[in-house]
């Protein structure tokens, strides 16, 4: 494959983006492959006017915007609502917002979209054994038909987020639930061992994630590479990037270095991966 005039696009949010727990370290849902140990590495703005606070030292830093996010109830919701109007006074005040919400209904949606929000993380999953026996969740694989479309009735985006290490079927099946919404941008996330957790002993290999970096992208998808993926494969980057992913969050220096040896053009955004418009 020839590299030169490609763009590379990856994604650094750092500071001037932070993850923020809503629920600080708490969940009620505590999925088998996390437990809540993921939410360890967010901000907790569990607590009082810690969410205000967050904010202004977003704005007063210059920073660009924030992901909103947490722990779910056992319904599988974020909640969200209770920091709506620090929501609304970040996009008012210019910063963008991604929020992670889980499952929503018609009149929240509604509300996080009149507050100026566009983007929602949507995880997505088919297998009903995932959904029930890993997920703890109650509920049909049509939820989440039913997720996307409130969302986007409501005025929003929703950015699939898609999992490698559940199985080819929730893949594949998730994969075609996205493209029968008529969404073409995807993702790709994968499952990091967690001690404690199903997968503290698993090792999900790099050959299947970059097989699922092919099969998304022989299916017409936009992709890229999410933050949520093993760190200790060392040639998973470049060979999704030889797969045809042209962007990627949090990327090693070396991987960086290769492509502007490729001759690719890099642009930097110093957001989540889900401001890709």
């Amino acid at each position: 494959m020839s590299f030169d005039s490609e763009t590379l696009t990856i994604y650094l949010p750092g500071r001037p983006f932070p993850s923020l727990s809503v629920t600080g370290t708490g969940c009620d849902q505590m999925c088998e492959h996390c437990k809540g140990a993921h939410l360890r590495h967010m901000k907790d703005v569990s607590c009082g006017s810690a969410m205000s606070a967050a904010v202004d030292d977003i704005i007063s830093s210059g920073g660009h915007g924030m992901l909103v996010s947490g722990g779910c109830d056992k319904r599988g919701s974020v909640p969200v609502m209770n920091v709506i109007d620090d929501i609304e006074r970040a996009v008012r005040s210019g910063l963008k917002v991604n929020v992670h919400t889980g499952f929503l209904n018609e009149d929240d949606a509604e509300r996080l979209v009149s507050a100026g929000v566009r983007e929602f993380s949507v995880d997505v999953h088919q297998d009903p054994v995932i959904i029930k026996e890993v997920l703890h969740l109650d509920v049909s694989p049509d939820a989440y038909s039913e997720m996307i479309d409130i969302i986007v009735s409501a005025g929003g985006r929703p950015v699939p987020h898609l999992t490698a290490g559940f199985g080819t079927y929730d893949l594949l099946a998730s994969a075609e639930l996205v493209r029968d919404k008529g969404l073409n941008e995807i993702t790709l996330l994968a499952l990091v061992p967690v001690k404690g957790t199903i997968t503290e002993n698993s090792l999900i290999t790099e050959d299947t994630i970059v097989e699922a970096a092919r099969m998304l992208k022989g299916m017409g998808f936009e992709v890229t590479l999410g933050c949520m993926r093993p760190r200790f494969h060392r040639g998973l980057e470049i060979r999704c990037i030889d797969s045809g992913i042209k962007s990627i969050a949090n990327p090693s220096r070396d991987t960086v270095a290769w492509a502007r040896e490729k001759g690719m053009k890099i642009v930097e955004k110093h957001t989540c991966c889900c401001f890709t418009r």
